[in-house]
């Protein structure tokens, strides 16, 4: 949560090195997390995968579109909070169309400062809202997912190391030591949030911290996010031996890994983390159809209703007088 000033540099034109070097480091990080998928997906028996995809119930499939349509109105929550932060009032039927169509199309198409802030100042501005209101509001949801899924990852480290030790190349012992660490570091800036109303600054950023109850609110809205993504993926799996906390912390590291990559929806980076994590405890077949699967319930199918949704609009306004 910035000042405006720092938001219009954020959302300036990259200088010349960093539209070289930004491209060329997401597709170092793509070519990286397909070499290693090439390499896991070695011993991948199609045949297999597809018999995984038909043994899906149909019990399970519509538990991951209600956890997929939780997760997307949980999203709206984002805006509110922004909006709420930045001091503007926008109807809620606005807030919930820009949230939705913003993050479906961001989910997919990677970059959100640019997709989803792109989709949110087509709707926002003529609601009354500014450019830098817009970037307000896109940053704070991207800051706020990132607090999320660093909480969770803390708390899930530091109650459940041994578990998690199953699952990651990392010793237990560390593994607490870094919940432990990161949860500190988190009631840290949660007393700040309480205690301090002065603007932060960190290098050439200074933050205006939100109000408690606003930062509370949020961080409900982000974790509860997580938890229903996490959970659309987690019901598609055949994976009763690997407990829901373990996958959730694994899976929000390979969110993150994704959303920091920029490249688009994460695609390679994701699915390389679960399968590298999950290699030997879940058969590569399985986990193949599941990814595959949650790529259309929780991706393709909010992205094409957006989709949908945008054009729809696009025709109301050219026949509007």
């Amino acid at each position: 949560m910035t000042d405006a000033n720092e938001i219009a540099r954020a959302m300036a034109p990259p200088s010349r090195g960093q539209r070289v070097l930004m491209p060329l480091l997401s597709l170092a990080l793509f070519l990286a997390a397909s070499s290693a998928i090439y390499h896991l997906l070695q011993e991948l028996n199609v045949d297999r995968m597809l018999a995984e995809v038909r043994q899906l119930s149909s019990g399970q499939l519509g538990l991951a579109l209600l956890l997929t349509a939780a997760s997307y109105t949980v999203l709206i929550g984002y805006d509110w909070s922004a909006l709420r932060y930045i001091g503007q009032a926008v109807a809620f039927r606005t807030v919930a169309f820009a949230a939705f169509c913003g993050c479906a199309i961001a989910n997919t198409v990677g970059v959100n400062i640019v997709s989803g802030g792109s989709v949110r100042y087509r709707i926002y501005v003529p609601a009354g809202l500014g450019a830098l209101d817009v970037a307000q509001v896109t940053v704070f949801g991207m800051v706020a997912y990132g607090i999320g899924n660093f909480v969770l990852g803390a708390a899930a480290l530091t109650l459940h190391a041994d578990l998690i030790g199953r699952f990651l190349p990392v010793p237990p012992g560390l593994l607490h030591g870094l919940g432990v660490s990161g949860l500190a570091l988190f009631m840290t800036l949660a007393v700040l949030f309480v205690f301090r109303r002065a603007p932060m600054r960190i290098g050439r950023w200074r933050f205006r911290l939100p109000t408690a109850r606003i930062a509370m609110a949020q961080l409900f809205f982000t974790l509860a996010d997580i938890v229903f993504a996490g959970g659309c993926l987690y019901v598609l799996l055949n994976a009763p031996d690997v407990p829901f906390i373990a996958f959730l912390a694994v899976y929000s590291i390979a969110t993150l890994a994704g959303m920091v990559s920029h490249v688009p929806g994460g695609l390679g980076v994701f699915e390389s983390i679960l399968l590298l994590s999950f290699h030997g405890l879940i058969s590569t077949e399985s986990l193949a159809a599941a990814l595959l699967l949650y790529r259309a319930v929780y991706h393709l199918v909010p992205l094409s209703l957006a989709a949908a949704l945008l054009a729809g609009r696009e025709a109301l306004d050219r026949v509007r007088p």
